[in-house]
C-alpha cells in the first residue's frame, strides 16, 4: 500500500463527497454521471490498494508515476488512456506530433 493510492483513493472520495454535497433537489443526468465515474475511481483506487503492479496499474512502469489528470472531471483524460504517466506522455506526444512526410529537395 503506497503513499499515491491512499492519496489517489482520498481525493477520490473527497471528489465524490464534494458533488454529493452540491446535488439538488433533482439533479441532472450529467450531475449523476459524474459522480459515479468518480465513485468508480474511488473503487479502482481502493482496489488497487491490495494489487501488487503498483500504483500505476501498469505492466511496464508498476511503480511509476500517476498522471495527476486522471481522475479529473474537469480536464479528463482521452480514451485509452490508463493512470500510468509515462505511457500517457509518450500517447500525448504521438498524438501532438503526426507523422509528416515530407519531400526531400535535390
Amino acid at each position: 500500500m503506497g503513499y499515491a493510492q491512499l492519496r489517489e483513493l482520498r481525493t477520490a472520495l473527497t471528489t465524490a463527497s464534494d458533488i454529493a454535497s452540491s446535488l439538488q433537489a433533482a439533479p441532472t443526468r450529467r450531475d449523476a454521471d459524474q459522480l459515479v465515474d468518480v465513485l468508480r475511481q474511488a473503487l479502482t483506487a481502493a482496489s488497487s490498494l491490495s494489487e501488487e503492479n503498483g500504483p500505476t496499474g501498469c505492466a511496464v512502469h508498476p511503480h511509476g508515476a500517476v498522471d495527476p489528470l486522471y481522475g479529473d472531471p474537469e480536464d479528463p483524460l482521452p480514451p485509452g488512456y490508463g493512470k500510468c504517466l509515462l505511457c500517457n506522455d509518450r500517447r500525448r506526444r504521438a498524438d501532438a506530433h503526426p507523422h509528416v512526410h515530407r519531400r526531400r529537395i535535390a
